[in-house]
């Protein structure tokens, strides 16, 4: 074996190693949001996949340096122990650490963050079994998460409660939550006016020459907030002609696409408002401030560079496209991170360098 060759070929993984951990530098010092979005090890992301090509060609050719001196100088002796030693060992090595990469791969950076501290309650859900599920949506069995005053964070797949009742012999149920017929039937038909009003904001460019405004980064979970000014004190509050806030996100496919609205209530209360009872998850955030197109928590007005808001009003979110997390949760999981990257630029900047 030519020793020159094996170590050219470490050499060059070491390389492709390096060049794939500048990237991977450079990637995350554009979009300060993608440690949020990323696994440990995502081989689907190309910069993540240069650092294991590279550490496993210099791998390899570091085992075969080994493998060929082993043979050269008869390691472990000429017997049956030296066979296998020379035969079985380097290669154990080699598996146990491309298993090794395999965990990494596999390893879920679960848990997120959200740039806006919010106060939320107890939260729960409810699979309507209804003809009118359709007006919701088929692909969600028309789940709602219900809230008596906010949201918590629930995982997808982890709705209502583990309740366990003894009574003779024992049984499991889950929540019970006390919606009414005509809730159900308001909140659906709701749902359904909402999305034929938005139907024009698919493209995104439509909605801003409307008047709506970025004023928050496409943001793990909640995606970006565009906010029509002149529908925020109108006397209207919760009209699906007229939503608030408009929510686009990247996360999805890679382009800018409307996944729900976000309502506004008319001012400061302490109690939020109901319209479907236990049905919509109002919540609230503290201390935000707006600089451009983004937003961040901070703790006092004096550190706010932009616009700061002590409290916001009551907020509820309304997811208009398939979700696991139900059409009033607070959280969309889908976009926690997401399948592809988030918007690094404005998108009103976005498009502008898109057209020149």
């Amino acid at each position: 074996m030519n020793y020159r060759l094996l170590w050219a070929g470490a050499i060059s993984g070491l390389a492709l190693h390096l060049a794939g951990l500048g990237w991977d530098v450079y990637r995350h010092s554009r979009d300060v949001t993608l440690a949020q979005r990323e696994d440990v090890l995502s081989l689907a992301n190309p910069s993540h996949l240069m650092i294991v090509a590279g550490t496993a060609i210099m791998a390899a050719c570091l085992l075969g340096i080994a493998v060929t001196w082993m043979n050269e100088r008869r390691f472990g002796g000429e017997g049956a122990f030296g066979g296998l030693l020379r035969g079985a060992g380097l290669p154990a090595v080699g598996i146990a650490a491309a298993g090794s990469i395999w965990l990494a791969s596999r390893a879920d950076s679960s848990g997120h963050v959200h740039d806006a501290s919010h106060s939320h309650g107890p939260q729960q859900a409810i699979v309507l079994d209804l003809p009118l599920a359709r007006a919701v949506g088929n692909e969600t069995a028309a789940r709602f998460v219900a809230s008596s005053g906010g949201h918590t964070h629930a995982s997808a797949g982890s709705f209502g409660a583990d309740a366990a009742m003894g009574e003779g012999s024992a049984h499991h149920h889950h929540a019970e939550v006390p919606v009414t017929a005509e809730q159900l039937e308001a909140a659906a038909a709701f749902v359904a006016r909402l999305r034929t009003a938005i139907a024009p904001y698919e493209d995104i460019r439509r909605a801003m020459a409307d008047g709506y405004l970025q004023i928050t980064q496409d943001l793990p979970g909640i995606a970006a907030h565009f906010i029509r000014l002149d529908y925020r004190n109108d006397g209207r509050e919760m009209d699906p002609e007229r939503p608030e806030v408009l929510l686009y996100t990247k996360r999805l496919d890679g382009t800018w696409r409307l996944v729900g609205a976000m309502f506004l209530a008319e001012g400061v209360t302490e109690e939020p408002p109901s319209y479907f009872g236990p049905l919509d998850a109002w919540h609230y955030h503290e201390n935000l401030c707006f600089v451009g197109s983004g937003v961040r928590t901070v703790a006092s007005r004096e550190q706010c560079p932009g616009a700061f808001t002590a409290r916001t009003p009551w907020q509820l979110h309304v997811w208009t496209v398939p979700t696991a997390g139900g059409v009033f949760a607070h959280d969309m999981p889908e976009i926690d991170p997401g399948a592809f990257p988030g918007a690094v630029l404005p998108a009103a900047q976005e498009l502008r360098a898109q057209a020149r």
